[in-house]
Formats: structure tokens, sequence, C-alpha cells
């Protein structure tokens, strides 16, 4: 058995990550793009539905992105134990190892590589669970997460994973290196 520990985010601080302020900014491109559409009297009506309805599209999607976080991943012979908090409540879920994929994905911005973030997503059924969304964990832990994972399942791993795997042993070389 072996337990992975990330920083723990409090709620306020994952409201105010980028996340909330990327579907507000779509939101009023959207809108500035359907009422310069629908610039008629006769249709005004059905802008202000469009918007509305994007409106709503957006905080609903904005809070399902800042909602919940992984803090704490424990990998058993037969299972995954995930702790972390929907909100401000905390919640744990055990998952069978069997039936669990994992898959290792990163998250890139404009800034290069070391600004990119990397986290796992592991699928259990219909039921997804995105570990690191918020860098809770290290790139190190990352990696050794999926590795133990790996592992324990018995699983070998493929190509697209190695290249993955490649890509945030990269980040970890490159950007320790600058911030000493």
């Amino acid at each position: 058995m072996i337990t992975f520990e990330g920083k723990h985010k409090k709620l306020k601080a994952r409201i105010l990550s980028e996340r909330p302020f990327a579907f507000l900014l779509v939101f009023i491109i959207y809108s500035f793009v359907i009422s310069r559409f629908f610039e008629d009297k006769d249709l005004r009506y059905y802008a202000y539905f469009l918007e509305l309805a994007l409106l709503i599209l957006c905080i609903v999607l904005a809070i399902n992105s800042f909602k919940s976080i992984i803090n704490l991943v424990t990998i058993d012979e037969n299972k995954i134990i995930l702790e972390g908090e929907d909100f401000n409540t905390k919640w744990k879920k055990s998952v069978s190892l069997k039936e669990t994929k994992i898959e290792a994905k990163c998250k890139s911005t404009r800034g290069g590589l070391c600004s990119t973030t990397f986290y796992l997503k592991l699928k259990n059924g219909k039921k997804s669970y995105i570990v690191n969304s918020f860098q809770t964990f290290s790139d190190e832990q990352i990696l050794k997460m999926f590795n133990e994972f790996k592992t324990y399942k018995g699983e070998k791993i493929i190509i697209d994973e190695k290249l993955d795997i490649m890509r945030t042993q990269e980040k970890i070389e490159k950007c320790q290196s600058h911030r000493i």
C-alpha cells in the first residue's frame, strides 16, 4: 500500500483560479456576438433567451470546474482510496483497482513546458476522477502515482503513455534547474 498526499487548496483559492474566469470570458464574448447577431427589435427576445441559457451553462460549468478536489490517493492491491473535498465537505471514495483505467494527461499553457500541468484521469465505469486538477501534487508524485498504479494493476506502459511520461520527466529536469 502506498499513499500520496497533495497540498490542500481551500475553496476560495479554487474559485479564484483561472478556470471560472475563463468561463466568464467565454460568456462575455458569446454574449457580445449574440447581441450583434440579433440586433433587430423583433429578435431581441431570442437574444435574451440565448444569453440566459449561455449564462446558466457557464455558471454550471464554472461550478463543476472548482467544486471538487482530490488531496490524498492511496493505492492498495485491489482498491484505490481517493480523499478530497466537494466545496468544503470532506469525502472519501474507494474504487476497485481492476475496474479502473488511468490516463496521464497534460494541460498546456502559453508559458511553455514549465507552466504545463500534468494530471491523472481515473475512469471507473461511468465515473471519472481528476487527480491534480489544481496542482496539488508535484510532477514527481504524479509520475510515481502513475507507475505505482500500473505496477499494482500489472499493466505495461504503452507508447502514448511513455510520451507523456517523458514529457513530464523533461519538465522536471528543465524547470527544476531554472528554479535553483
